[in-house]
């Protein structure tokens, strides 16, 4: 009579394959989840970082109202050394070279800066949440720039004012945007100009102040 083999070693192998299977699911589903909550955390930083950087521009639009129809900014209301003015009347205001910024980065941003609020001069109104602070801006009075071989002014003829606007504008979480821009205004314009003549614009890197 033939014995019967036993099924022990087989119920055993098929747990072993169960427990593995589970395992691998499990191992499958943390991978998942990970990755979702990595991709959720990039997203919620690439607004944050965008909230700040519209805030950003808002002030550099804000900076060419302040320039265009507020404040005349003209090279009397300086010294002549390089650097920025630390009175409430001219908050923001500031004397640089092409080559050399006249400020430096704690009087844009942090929290012993003078750079000029955002509606400090103009009036506006930055609506933000609660926990948003309102973006900031500089403005630089540059030299003209210098004439070229083809085109120079005749020396009645008035040399265009040149500006470079440092803006810095925050988002949640200590979101942090900047941006700079140079300005050109026609040396003889009539009236309001509809717009703010941006000659170039780049974005700019601002050390951590604490």
């Amino acid at each position: 009579m033939k014995i019967p083999p036993s099924s022990g070693h087989q119920r055993g192998a098929t747990l072993m394959i169960a427990l593995m299977l589970l395992a691998l699911i499990l191992l499958l589903g943390a991978a998942t989840t990970s990755l979702l909550l990595l991709e959720e955390r990039a997203a919620r930083n690439h607004r944050e970082h965008a909230q700040a950087r519209l805030a950003a521009q808002a002030a550099l639009e804000d900076a060419c109202d302040d320039i265009r129809e507020r404040r005349s900014i003209d090279p009397d209301q300086f010294s002549t050394a390089l650097g920025c003015r630390s009175d409430a009347a001219g908050a923001g205001l500031c004397l640089g070279k092409h080559e050399r910024s006249g400020w430096e980065p704690g009087q844009l941003h942090g929290p012993q800066a003078i750079s000029a609020t955002y509606g400090q001069f103009t009036g506006r109104r930055f609506r933000a949440a609660p926990c948003m602070a309102a973006p900031r801006y500089l403005i630089e009075r540059l030299p003209p720039a210098p004439a070229k071989e083809s085109g120079k002014a005749s020396p009645e003829e008035p040399s265009a004012a040149l500006h470079r606007i440092s803006a810095v504008g925050y988002g949640r979480h200590g979101a942090v945007a900047a941006l700079q821009a140079l300005v050109q205004w026609p040396a003889s314009r009539a009236g309001a100009m509809a717009s703010c003549p941006l000659l170039a614009w780049r974005p700019l890197y601002l050390p951590n102040p604490e």
